[in-house]
């Protein structure tokens, strides 16, 4: 295929990287900084430069924020050729999914939404690497409209450059799992960074500190955006943690033994519920 990958941050430079590592695909690169093409084309990361409307794209892959893609959309939607597969990598579906099919649909675009479980500390296209998605998860989202043979395509390629798990969600469902698997991650990270104990935490942390904290160092403009784009169910699990912290709180409080072993059991059982179901999903899509 002759594939353009649209945003070369972590997510678009990697899937250059991975595409041009393991497949024979071409693939062309468009970003807003002429730098960073530059060192894409130096790296071998892309073969050349393109843009919307440009002839002979078989897929399209948006790698930007949400909000600036969509804006670029309204334009690009009527210069893109129709047959051509387009794909998002956004944080949040929701409605979008639907509006986005049936908008790429006059134009018989074949639209797919996706969104890869994966990630670093670092951002931008210096922090990319080719094996960013070795055994990551990509979330599909197809809704009523979505073309088959261009979901089976996506799926191929992501299978080629690592993915270990594909899992189709609806829009609303991914929506409401990423604010509890990541939005709420994200949003406790940073609140837990604010402690005055900050300054001396070096000398005393181990694993469970730098989990903590690892993904404090998020991007404040994309990830506020994220936050207010999926506000009600982020509030939803956000409540629903700040009520069981105040379960422990209490049982601090009152000093009541009885009450914090409980708690922490109740904790304990449904992780290790977790953990058994997790192994007996991985044993089964191995045997797959």
């Amino acid at each position: 295929m002759k594939i353009l990958v649209v945003g070369l941050g972590l997510i678009g430079g990697s899937i250059c990287k991975s595409i041009k590592t393991v497949t024979s695909h071409t693939v062309y690169g468009f970003d807003a900084q002429e730098s960073v093409l530059e060192r894409a084309l130096a790296d071998g990361a892309i073969d050349g430069v393109g843009k919307f409307g440009d002839l002979g794209f078989d897929m399209i892959i948006l790698c930007l924020h949400q909000r600036v893609a969509i804006q670029l959309l309204q334009d690009a939607l009527p210069k893109i050729p129709a047959g051509t597969i387009l794909v998002d990598t956004f944080g949040l579906k929701g409605r979008m999914v639907r509006d986005l099919t049936y908008r790429c649909h006059k134009y018989g675009i074949r639209y797919v939404g996706t969104h890869p479980m994966a990630g670093r500390e670092q951002s931008g296209y210096d922090a990319s690497v080719e094996h960013l998605f070795e055994n990551a998860n990509l979330i599909v989202t197809p809704i009523d409209g979505t073309d088959e043979q261009a979901l089976e395509t996506v799926k191929a390629l992501a299978k080629q450059i690592g993915f270990g798990q594909i899992i189709t969600a609806t829009p609303m469902w991914h929506d409401n799992m990423i604010a509890y698997t990541s939005q709420l991650a994200h949003v406790v990270s940073s609140a837990y960074v604010k402690d005055f104990c900050m300054d001396d935490a070096l000398s005393f942390s181990g694993g469970s500190f730098q989990d903590m904290t690892r993904v404090a160092t998020m991007d404040e403009s994309m990830w506020a955006s994220l936050f207010l784009d999926n506000r009600d169910n982020l509030l939803y699990h956000l409540d629903l943690l700040i009520e069981n912290l105040t379960d422990y709180r209490d049982a601090l409080k009152q000093r009541d033994e009885e009450r914090l072993q409980y708690l922490i059991a109740e904790g304990r059982q449904i992780q290790e519920e977790n953990v058994r179901k997790r192994s007996e999903f991985n044993e089964a899509n191995q045997t797959n």
